[in-house]
């Protein structure tokens, strides 16, 4: 008998990579015309005793699960990620992933950014509950942009654009029903506003009127979210951002410097190095 076109065939879930592996793509998101972009991504097998992951990034993170389980940390709460569910991470939250004691925990994942994503995060309730059970026909979507980043083909921004909207397009629809109101986290709120605008000059009070807190309010609880304050956490963003730009781009350096909120190059070239141990022209001629 055949079978259903919408039945998840369950041998393809079956883990087909011995070790884990990671693929670049560098692109300028200033410049691109596609909405989204997946700067890096691969196929990834851990044990428990290789610890969680907690570093953070510029972007937002999925994670399909092919065996094994997962163990996902997210706002001071701990979630199972099993075989055929998707993790959707905001990285500039407070979060950890690794696999379930005694567990091999093999997926597949992507790191994407674009139009709408910290909005839809918290729309559809992921601030909540990140987890999201039954996505295994997505798997060849992931498989998809995985093998891309692998091979980049000159038609690799289009099809890594059109795979994240219809992956971000099915989330929204298991979600919809339990969609939350958006704008209702405060830090969440002024996160997206940071991200938006991260090269403008910033001062608590002016954050804290944007969450629509005191200034102490905003501290404690950004701090409760992120793990850190508001003016390290947006400091954070735009060493990211500038990494992304160095890599991405031939902006020259006080150009990246004016993107990243500073108006004095030799000001941002000294955080970068603080930073990043070395400075931006060298990091440059390095990661090329």
């Amino acid at each position: 008998m055949p079978k259903s076109p919408n039945k998840l065939d369950k041998s393809r879930i079956m883990v087909e990579f011995t070790r884990s592996e990671v693929f670049f793509h560098t692109t300028d998101p200033h410049s691109s015309p596609w909405p989204y972009s997946v700067p890096v991504g691969g196929r990834t097998l851990v044990v428990h005793r290789d610890g969680m992951v907690r570093r953070r990034y510029h972007q937002h993170v999925l994670i399909l699960t092919l065996s094994g389980q997962g163990r996902i940390e997210a706002d001071e709460t701990t979630f199972a990620a099993n075989p055929q569910s998707v993790v959707w991470l905001d990285t500039a939250r407070k979060y950890g992933h690794g696999a379930k004691q005694g567990e091999v925990w093999a997926y597949l994942w992507l790191a994407m950014s674009g139009h709408g994503l910290g909005r839809l995060h918290e729309q559809i309730a992921l601030l909540d509950s990140p987890v999201m059970e039954g996505m295994g026909d997505l798997q060849p979507r992931f498989e998809d942009i995985v093998q891309n980043l692998a091979g980049q083909p000159p038609t690799i921004d289009a099809t890594l654009s059109a795979q994240v909207a219809a992956i971000i397009a099915a989330l929204f629809s298991k979600r919809v029903g339990t969609s939350a109101l958006a704008g209702s986290d405060p830090i969440t709120k002024l996160m997206r506003h940071l991200r938006r605008k991260v090269d403008q000059t910033w001062e608590i009070d002016d954050m804290a009127e944007i969450a629509g807190l005191s200034p102490s309010q905003l501290f404690r609880r950004f701090k409760d979210v992120a793990g850190t304050s508001p003016i390290s956490w947006l400091r954070q963003e735009r060493m990211l951002l500038a990494r992304h730009l160095l890599t991405g781009t031939t902006d020259t350096i006080a150009s990246i410097a004016h993107r990243c909120g500073y108006s004095d190059p030799f000001h941002f070239s000294r955080d970068f190095k603080r930073h990043n141990g070395c400075a931006p022209r060298n990091y440059r001629a390095n990661t090329r």
